[in-house]
Parts: structure tokens; C-alpha cells; sequence
């Protein structure tokens, strides 16, 4: 039982990302998308532009998932029409601990080669039917500076309710 609420809650937040991910590819037209999925999870997506009848490669996210079929990493690159190959742009990693979700976030350093730019942290604290009840949003200036904590937000599911019922 407490697997499957524990699943229901990764799936939550999820989705969350996903839609907001999706919004935005969503909202713009000519883009065509290409999934590629192994035991029943997708791996990679490459989303291509298309402009009259040609495809041209856009961008491309990886997948990454843990023995229970969590996701646990995103990567995603643009296409160098230059160069003519993937470049980094962003890198999302999931830990899933003790009634919390971490999400943490990180775009591409040219002048490095890491992902240490714009570093930011989200923690969901889960409650006892594993349903998220805060989040915290941190952010790191550089990769040696530590986490500063920019908002804390308590979640009210009852006024959630009561909020799309009306």
C-alpha cells in the first residue's frame, strides 16, 4: 500500500513537470516528436521541426530511471545546425528519500563542460499517504557555494479541492 501511494506521488510530480514541459512545445507549431521506448519506458525523445516536408532535429531529452521505474535523470541537448551535432543544454536529476522528492535542475557551463549554471533544487516533503504537503525552492550561485533557500511553500490539498469543485 504504501508502494503504490509512494508511486502515485512520484507520478504526481511527474506529471506536473511533464504537462509544463509539454505546454510549451505544445504552444508552438510545426514541431513533430519521436519516442523511443524500451520496457515500456521512454528513454529518449527528439523533437524535430518541420518546416514544409523536412524534418530538422531540435532538441533530444534522455531518460534515466531507477530499478522501480523512477525516473531519476533528464538530460536534454539542442541541435548545432553548425556543427551539425547535440549539444548540452540542461540536466535534471530525482532522488527519492525519506518522504521527500528532490528535483534538482542545472544548465549547461560552455567554459566549464558541466552543468553548473543556474543550479536550482525543488524538495517535495511528502505526508503519510505520500501526497507532496510543502516545497522548498533553492539556488546555488556557483558549483563551491552552498544551497540558499528562496521560498517554502506549504501545500493545502483541501483548498485544492474545494477550489475546483466550485
Amino acid at each position: 500500500m504504501k508502494t503504490t501511494n509512494l508511486f502515485k506521488a512520484i507520478a504526481f510530480v511527474a506529471m506536473i513537470i511533464v504537462s509544463v514541459m509539454n505546454s510549451e512545445v505544445k504552444a508552438q507549431d510545426n514541431f513533430i516528436t519521436n519516442e523511443e521506448v524500451k520496457n515500456d519506458l521512454v528513454v529518449a525523445k527528439t523533437i524535430f521541426k518541420q518546416d514544409g516536408t523536412y524534418l530538422y532535429n531540435h532538441m533530444r531529452y534522455e531518460f534515466t530511471y531507477d530499478n522501480e521505474n523512477r525516473l531519476t535523470g533528464k538530460t536534454a541537448s539542442k541541435w548545432d545546425s553548425l556543427q551539425s551535432r547535440w549539444t548540452p543544454y540542461f540536466k535534471m536529476s530525482y532522488q527519492y528519500e525519506n518522504n521527500e522528492i528532490i528535483m534538482s535542475y542545472a544548465r549547461w557551463n560552455k567554459a566549464h563542460k558541466a552543468y553548473d549554471k543556474d543550479m536550482k533544487k525543488s524538495v517535495y516533503e511528502m505526508n503519510e499517504e505520500n501526497m507532496p504537503v510543502a516545497y522548498k525552492s533553492y539556488e546555488k550561485n556557483s558549483e563551491k557555494s552552498n544551497w540558499t533557500l528562496v521560498s517554502y511553500n506549504r501545500i493545502d490539498h483541501t483548498a485544492n479541492l474545494l477550489a475546483m469543485a466550485e
